[in-house]
């Protein structure tokens, strides 16, 4: 038989255990954080799976879709593809490295259109009159030759930071072998004029389909284009009013452009806000310069923890880290396909190879390869190559 002090025990202990569950069917016992996962925005800069922000994310489970909702095959995700990646906790995976689940990875470009002025010498192109930055980190891919053999004409799909200072910074170049139906740009609202705005230096018409309800300087927009201007202007066939958002999440991090700046404790990255007033932030913020952001999200606004500058040689100097089965191996050229991407082995040195040697690279072989970008953006110039055994 019970006595009154263990019954009274054991009711405080099922009363525990009830307000336990019901704050955990709310929404979990706070912690700190303001919601379930992580966020995580910037370049795609490996695969096996996904790797973005230095995290590998499993994507076997993941929905995959372009700015539009539309669910796309997770097989055309590529290096160099910005893109923003839902999952659940980041973990350590034991080496040092980080990983985590995702649930969903939204892929967009900022421009799809013909390329216009080529200014190589200062590695500048023209897409829709916009200004486009490459750099050493820029992966360049369907075309012979590389950034060198850009020219006017060609149909190009840019994926990268748009800067407010003029223009936009590429991470990813890829010409399109078919002509697209419509062009398409991305960009911060300027000048609004009527059925008339500005992106960067150039206008665009809305006449055709109306200026949406509430569009206003300084908002970001999608639009769709017909791929003939007239008198100077791009002809809309379509607008959407963006709003990039990290959610509720209990780690969040972003890599891009300052778009907005108020102060170094209030701004935006590529559109997404920022609150830095508790921050471990850098000196030297302003608007447009590239900056990486960790921290946590609130209604949207991204809580930043630290706030570190970025340049092009930083993103460059990372590198590149692939794991997956060899294609083809073309020992003439000391070249072989992984998921699609050519990988030069001569630079590697025999100790640079782990569990192998170079006469062990062979069709289907599991690999994992890592590396920096080419001169001319098209290969990766392998420093280390493991072999997997499992």
């Amino acid at each position: 038989m019970k006595t009154p002090t263990m019954f009274y025990s054991t009711l405080r202990t099922l009363r525990t255990a009830l307000l336990l569950l019901v704050l955990t069917a709310c929404g979990g016992v706070e912690t700190g954080g303001t919601g379930a996962g992580a966020y995580v925005q910037g370049p795609i800069t490996g695969f096996g799976s996904v790797i973005v922000a230095g995290v590998r994310f499993d994507d076997s489970g993941a929905r995959v879709e372009d700015a539009d909702g539309v669910r796309r095959d997770r097989d055309e995700l590529r290096l160099g593809m910005l893109v923003e990646v839902e999952s659940g906790p980041i973990g350590d995976d034991g080496s040092g490295g980080r990983l985590a689940t995702a649930t969903r990875v939204r892929l967009a470009s900022e421009l799809l259109g013909p390329v216009g002025v080529v200014d190589l010498e200062n590695a500048r192109i023209g897409v829709l009159g916009q200004l486009v930055r490459l750099t050493p980190a820029t992966v360049v891919d369907g075309v012979v030759g590389g950034a060198a053999a850009l020219a006017t004409g060609n149909v190009v799909e840019v994926y990268g930071f748009f800067d407010p200072i003029g223009g936009y910074v590429a991470t990813r170049i890829e010409r399109r072998a078919t002509l697209p139906e419509t062009y398409r740009v991305r960009g911060v609202v300027r000048a609004l004029d009527g059925a008339t705005l500005r992106i960067g230096l150039q206008l665009f018409d809305l006449s055709a389909i109306g200026v949406p309800a509430g569009l206003a300087e300084g908002q970001f927009v999608r639009l769709a284009l017909r791929p003939t201007p007239v008198d100077g202007r791009w002809q809309a066939t379509a607008i959407t009013i963006e709003t990039r958002s990290a959610g509720d999440r209990d780690e969040a991090e972003i890599e891009g452009l300052i778009s907005a700046y108020t102060s170094a404790a209030e701004f935006s990255v590529n559109g997404v806000r920022v609150d830095a007033s508790n921050a471990n932030a850098a000196g030297g913020l302003a608007l447009g310069v590239r900056v990486k952001v960790r921290g946590r999200s609130s209604a949207g606004v991204l809580v930043a923890a630290s706030v570190d500058i970025r340049s092009d040689d930083d993103a460059f100097n990372e590198g590149i880290d692939i794991r997956d089965a060899i294609g083809t191996v073309d020992v003439s050229t000391q070249t072989f396909t992984l998921r699609g991407i050519t990988v030069f082995y001569g630079s590697v040195s025999p100790d640079r190879f782990d569990n192998g040697t170079v006469a062990d690279l062979s069709p289907n072989r599991r690999v994992r390869v890592r590396g920096v970008l080419s001169a001319d953006r098209t290969r990766v110039l392998a420093t280390r190559i493991e072999f997997i055994n499992n």
